[in-house]
């Protein structure tokens, strides 16, 4: 019981000090210091790692179970993201300060939630288990990516190559999302038949999960190839990341 407890507070300390990080950082590009943005964020993304590593240590599991393992994944996700995007420059630098401000609405989900590792299960040894909950984390993640584009180019929106290529970016994000939804669909059907004899269970989680890919067939079917088609299409995938980051967190809640 001690150990957990000094763990939690560990954990707790790491969890605010990423939160400041974050909030440095986002501060960092709007003032436009890149030296110190790249710096802020490695050693944003080397936190979220030793959380996340500490995490594993600490229960055995991969760190995709609980709402808080699972965010610090997405953030580390997107903090490396972002730091490929700083080395590279270009085009997709006006998408960081959207990538940032997702980073710091995650951490500050969590302060609702309790800074612990998952329990140990013997399901989450199970791999079905794993390959769901992982594929869930990296769709998300994508998912917020591809706003990040779909918003920066809704706010330039003027059509020349430059604007196109983060309509185009935002994009391939959600469509790689969609990927790997569809393959914790999947491999979510072979743990329902393997748990409980049937491949469907009507419940809220596949409720959601059906929202969830209704709403990606409506951003990927949007007919038309005019400027106000593409808008809607941006719109439409801009919002993608936010939808299912608000269906997380309900599914969180029960």
């Amino acid at each position: 019981m001690l150990l957990l407890n000094q763990l939690g507070e560990m954990f707790s300390i790491l969890y605010y000090s990423i939160f400041a990080l974050y909030l440095i950082l986002f501060a960092a590009h709007i003032c436009g210091l890149k030296v110190i943005e790249k710096l802020i964020c490695a050693a944003a993304s080397a936190s979220v790692l030793f959380v996340l590593v500490r995490l594993y240590a600490g229960s055995g599991n991969l760190p995709v179970f609980n709402i808080f393992e699972s965010f610090m994944l997405i953030s580390f996700i997107l903090s490396v993201t972002g730091f490929i995007i700083l080395l590279k420059g270009g085009y997709g630098s006006k998408v960081l300060k959207w990538i940032w401000m997702e980073n710091i609405l995650l951490v500050f989900i969590l302060l609702a939630y309790d800074k612990e590792s998952s329990l140990r299960l013997y399901v989450y040894q199970n791999n079905w288990v794993i390959l769901f909950h992982s594929f869930r984390c990296i769709s998300l993640a994508l998912m917020l990516i591809a706003t990040a584009y779909f918003i920066q180019f809704i706010i330039q929106r003027e059509m020349d190559e430059r604007t196109s290529l983060l309509s185009h970016m935002g994009r391939n994000s959600l469509l790689l999302s969609a990927v790997f939804f569809l393959s914790a669909e999947y491999v979510g059907t072979v743990w329902c038949q393997a748990g409980q004899g049937d491949f469907w269970m009507w419940s809220q989680t596949f409720f959601q999960s059906t929202l969830i890919v209704l709403y990606l067939m409506l951003a990927f079917h949007i007919p038309g190839k005019s400027r106000r088609s593409e808008d809607f299409r941006c719109i439409v995938g801009g919002l993608s990341g936010v939808f299912m980051l608000t269906l997380t967190v309900i599914r969180s809640l029960f």
